[in-house]
């Protein structure tokens, strides 16, 4: 069970605090002065937050509190203030607390900073929790790469570019044919990519594509079954027309390379250096190479998804973290920002909310500098942000110009020319109060699926950020607000001073 302790001179206020605090499943320590406060806080575990009074018999309030962060630096410290001041508050948050609570306490006022505080422990239990995941994840990578390795010496455990072509390069050598490529199959599935070949130049590679619907490779993608072909120009006249002009010998094999059950790519072996046309026996021998690179990529494809999320778990962990140690409402939303552009990629991001009738977006924060706020707010219309809105989830967009869905007005910061984007719900008890929006990812590269997953694990920790900087915002305008009151009843009580010296004089005068 968590733990809260209480400091504070006056039993009527410790013990109204600590049947709050009972009543919420915490235990509850106490201590009527700071050094019996410090003893209790150095000496207890498991402590969850400290109640602090700011007016204390012998160790003042600061100085506890200068001492208690010495012992506990994480714990959050709640002052109990008996009077508003300006500068000890400022001073007070500069050496580490966390809120401040009026005194006589309230009970709603201490359920709602209570509250928070928890979910911010929730917060790092996560943050706990995801570091044992990144150890877990870095483990079973290891394991991965003992698998891929173990065959060969250390020194020649390699990458995955050259775990490839030295796989083609043995192809090449036991079928003793001059040509073998793998071609992979592309994002959206509708061609074939060159991956890696023995005989095509390195500057050439990417830009060879063949659409799947064409060809004897796009026929072994569709069917998913391997061909040997002894003579194409039997085959097809348009086939053996484009063949020829790139091979010296009319028989080849194709066989599919797998992912699972999914055919990703092919492999072809092509020209045998006799000019003989391949066997049947060549036909096994491609089978088997394929099966073995078929597991070698789901290897590496394995080993890659464990190091992007790893890579994700990192991030997330990052921006947590950041959440966790910070309460300035810029300093969070600028942290949220720039953290979700850099996972990203992206070159523009910004954050904003909604008006309470959801008609316009008061945009709160713009990254990077050079970028203008808009003057006034923007209108909530029918576009991409507004669709995040209604379906509550995140919203990817690579394709604005032109697009119909898209309503430049609301989706788009004044002046800035959109190429992509991707938008993250802000969300509250179920409502989507408002927009993390982030444009144009670079090198003019289109937000993907690994981006989707980034935004998606993010929203949760983007919206109880927002909470944390509301609530903070709330706090430092009721200090601001008892001070104005303060001010404001000194000048009526002067002015009625005032008024009563004037009515002596008066009396004064008048009296017989």
């Amino acid at each position: 069970m968590k733990r809260a302790v209480i400091i504070d001179s006056e039993n009527l206020a410790r013990q109204t605090l600590r049947g709050i605090l009972m009543n919420e499943g915490l235990e509850v320590e106490e201590a009527p002065d700071g050094q019996k406060g410090i003893v209790t806080v150095r000496e207890k575990q498991d402590i969850a937050v400290i109640f602090l009074a700011d007016t204390l018999p012998g160790l003042s309030g600061i100085d506890t509190l200068i001492a208690i962060r010495k012992f506990q630096p994480k714990v959050p410290v709640i002052m109990l203030v008996s009077r508003e001041d300006r500068k000890d508050s400022q001073l007070a948050l500069s050496r580490g607390a966390a809120w401040f609570l009026r005194k006589p306490i309230q009970v709603e006022n201490v359920l709602v900073v209570l509250r928070h505080i928890m979910e911010k422990l929730k917060l790092q239990q996560t943050i706990d929790h995801q570091v044992e995941r990144l150890k877990l994840l870095e483990e079973r990578a290891a394991e991965l790469t003992r698998i891929e390795g173990e065959d060969l010496p250390a020194h020649e455990i390699i990458r995955e570019s050259e775990l490839l072509s030295k796989s083609i390069d043995i192809i090449a050598s036991v079928l003793e044919a001059k040509k073998v490529s793998l071609m992979l199959l592309s994002r959206d599935g509708k061609d074939l990519v060159m991956g890696k070949s023995n005989w095509i130049l390195p500057s050439r590679i990417q830009k060879i594509r063949q659409p799947v619907s064409q060809g004897v490779s796009g026929r072994v993608v569709r069917e998913g079954k391997s061909m040997l072909v002894k003579d194409i120009t039997k085959f097809d006249k348009a086939t053996a027309s484009e063949f020829t002009r790139q091979y010296d010998s009319p028989s080849f094999i194709v066989a599919p390379i797998r992912l699972g059950e999914k055919v990703i790519g092919v492999i072809s072996v092509n020209d045998r250096k006799d000019k003989a046309p391949f066997t049947e026996n060549d036909l096994a021998m491609v089978k088997t190479f394929s099966h073995q690179m078929s597991m070698s990529i789901a290897n590496l494809f394995m080993m890659k998804r464990t190091e992007r999320e790893k890579l994700k778990l990192q991030f997330i962990n990052g921006i947590v973290q950041n959440l966790v140690t910070s309460v300035d409402p810029l300093e969070i939303y600028a942290t949220l920002v720039e953290n979700i552009m850099t996972g990203l990629r992206a070159t523009v991001g910004m954050l904003a909310f909604s008006d309470p009738k959801g008609t316009s977006l008061h945009v709160e924060h713009v990254e990077p500098d050079k970028v203008r706020v808009p003057s006034s707010s923007l209108p909530l219309g029918n576009g991409i942000i507004a669709s995040v809105f209604k379906e509550k989830k995140v919203v990817i967009e690579n394709e604005v110009s032109g697009n119909q869905a898209v309503d430049k007005n609301s989706d788009f910061l004044p002046g800035l020319e959109v190429t992509n984007m991707a938008v993250i719900p802000i969300r509250s008890n179920g409502k989507v109060l408002g927009v993390i929006a982030v444009y144009n990812k670079e090198d003019a590269l289109p937000f993907d699926s690994w981006d989707r997953e980034i935004l998606e694990a993010v929203a949760p920790q983007a919206s109880m950020a927002t909470k944390q900087a509301w609530l903070y915002q709330n706090l430092i305008k009721s200090i601001d607000d008892v001070v104005e009151t303060n001010r404001k009843l000194e000048e009526a009580n002067r002015e009625i001073r005032n008024r009563i010296r004037e009515l002596d004089r008066l009396k004064t005068k008048v009296s017989p």
